[in-house]
């Protein structure tokens, strides 16, 4: 019965864990280069531990000989793919040619010097030769040290950094190793090299592995389930009989496929949580952006809003005055004019009239914007007697026009909790919209008590027969303090659209609503202004 030491076992082991990580580094991530290049590396780090076991096991010259090769083969490659495998990683690829040629060079030179007389070193003794190997192998691991210190200080992103500094953690595993099994003789306890060996590529293939580092629940499984292979890999070689050895073949198979699975499903949650993390960081940082933007909006609309305001009052004074001087003018103060003057004043004081108005519309969708409260509402308003004196103002410019103005309400008071003069402002835009658009035919004006007592609610229709409204843009009309129906676009003589703007937000603070409807362009339009009774 053949008997393993200690020390083939771990070497075994180390031989069977390097492929393994090797493997699945490779076939978990994405298959390029430095994932290719790990693999590379774990390859020949199992061959030289195959070499190991296989030298101090061999009982030939020959076979000796042989195995001999796969070591110096291993110990010669492994540098040199790890350092290739850093390059990759830091991205310093130009530089792998270079490295690429000197390795050739250095690994044929080693191989010749190792085997002059096709000796065998490890046999005879530790000649010169031989100890050229752990001064090429400190070379290149030094040379790998350097950059990964070099590039993870230079290093901005701190995951990067975490990765070098991770691998360069394993590294010193790996050099301690190295050195133990390259000089077996000088210790006693030969399992320990292939132990730090193992954990060498138990780090860097984790520091490699496509997955977030620290992921404390990823660790744990993967640790647990690496150490019951492990133990069950070494029982597999101290079975006592043949029953033993397929019992427990079979029990690390079982534990081999049921650890995969594990470790395949943890792997499947932790990158489901690290995608719902970063979609969660996305949000934020669009939130965060969204929010600025709005801070800059609203900072914008503040400056835009003080610039109106001034500007208006700016205004508004010196066109006061402008009019003031026109009704002076027109009663005489200054002495008679001729008649073709008074016309030019006149409809130099109507058009003044009709700025101040304007300004005077600007100012109070203006102070609605801003948030200001702009309404001191009063019980016992009537109505009745507001819409009354409107429409004696707009009267007669409705019979300039040729069109009726109509006023149909029934008897009695009609009272409402209100601010006077912006309630009658209000009903003005509207009145006035509406003869405004009507050219044939007229305006009525009802006044009626939609609902009963208690919460009764007060309606004011507004119909008349002019140019209509096309569907589309019904519900646009009170949103914008700019909105014109298409047909006043072609008259910029009637105005700007703020009227009905005005209205709504003055309607709205007072409680109330206000709509419109109508059947088309040509078929007239119907204004409802609903308030609460009070």
């Amino acid at each position: 019965m053949i008997t393993l030491t200690l020390f083939q076992i771990s070497s075994l082991i180390t031989a069977a864990v390097s492929l393994f990580l090797g493997l699945l580094v490779y076939l978990s991530g994405e298959k390029n280069k430095l994932n290719f290049s790990w693999l590379l590396t774990s390859i020949f780090i199992a061959l030289w531990s195959i070499g190991l076991f296989a030298v101090v096991f061999s009982s030939s010259i020959t076979s000796t000989w042989l195995w001999q090769y796969v070591l110096a083969l291993g110990a010669i490659c492994i540098p040199i793919l790890f350092l290739n495998f850093i390059l990759y990683l830091t991205k310093k690829e130009k530089k792998l040619v270079t490295l690429q040629v000197f390795s050739l060079v250095a690994g044929t030179a080693l191989i010749i010097l190792n085997f002059p007389e096709f000796k065998i070193s490890y046999l005879a003794g530790y000649e010169k030769s031989y100890f050229v190997f752990p001064f090429y192998f400190t070379i290149f691991m030094a040379i790998s040290a350097f950059v990964i210190m070099r590039e993870s200080r230079l290093a901005k992103d701190p995951y990067q950094k975490k990765q070098l500094m991770y691998i360069l953690f394993a590294q010193i595993f790996g050099i301690i190793g190295g050195f133990i099994n390259f000089f077996p003789q000088l210790f006693n306890i030969y399992p320990f090299g292939n132990y730090l060996i193992i954990l060498y590529v138990v780090f860097v293939s984790y520091a490699a592995f496509p997955q977030r580092f620290f992921d404390i629940k990823v660790i744990a499984v993967e640790l647990f389930t690496f150490a019951l292979w492990v133990l069950l890999s070494i029982k597999i070689f101290f079975s006592a009989s043949l029953l033993d050895l397929v019992l427990n073949i079979a029990v690390f198979i079982f534990v081999l496929l049921f650890g995969l699975i594990l470790i395949k499903n943890v792997l499947k949650e932790s990158r489901q949580r690290e995608k719902m993390e970063k979609m969660a960081m996305q949000i934020k940082k669009a939130y965060e952006v969204e929010k600025k933007a709005n801070e800059e909006l609203a900072a914008l609309d503040n400056i835009k809003n003080q610039f109106l305001m001034t500007i208006q009052h700016h205004l508004k004074t010196p066109l006061t005055s402008m009019r003031g001087y026109a009704d002076l003018l027109l009663e005489g103060a200054f002495g008679k004019m001729p008649l073709k003057i008074e016309e030019v004043v006149k409809k130099f004081e109507i058009s003044t009239t009709k700025l101040i108005k304007m300004v005077n519309d600007f100012l109070d969708i203006t102070q609605f914007q801003l948030g200001k409260k702009t309404v001191s509402l009063k019980e016992g308003v009537d109505l009745s007697l507001i819409l009354e004196e409107i429409v004696k103002d707009i009267e007669l410019q409705a019979r300039g026009k040729g069109i009726y103005l109509k006023l149909e309400k029934p008897t009695g008071q009609y009272l409402v909790k209100a601010d006077e003069l912006k309630l009658k402002a209000a009903l003005v835009n509207v009145f006035d919209n509406a003869v405004k658009y009507t050219e044939q035919g007229g305006v009525t004006i009802m006044l009626n008590s939609k609902f009963q007592i208690p919460n009764s609610k007060i309606l004011i229709t507004v119909k008349d027969t002019g140019r209509g409204i096309a569907e589309e843009r019904l519900p646009k009309l009170f949103d914008s303090a700019f909105e014109r129906v298409e047909a006043v676009k072609k008259d910029s003589s009637q105005g700007r659209g703020l009227g009905l703007y005005l209205a709504s937000q003055i309607v709205r603070a007072h409680n109330g609503r206000i709509w419109v409807e109508s059947e088309g362009e040509g078929k007239g339009s119907t204004f409802y202004i609903e308030l609460p009774a009070g």
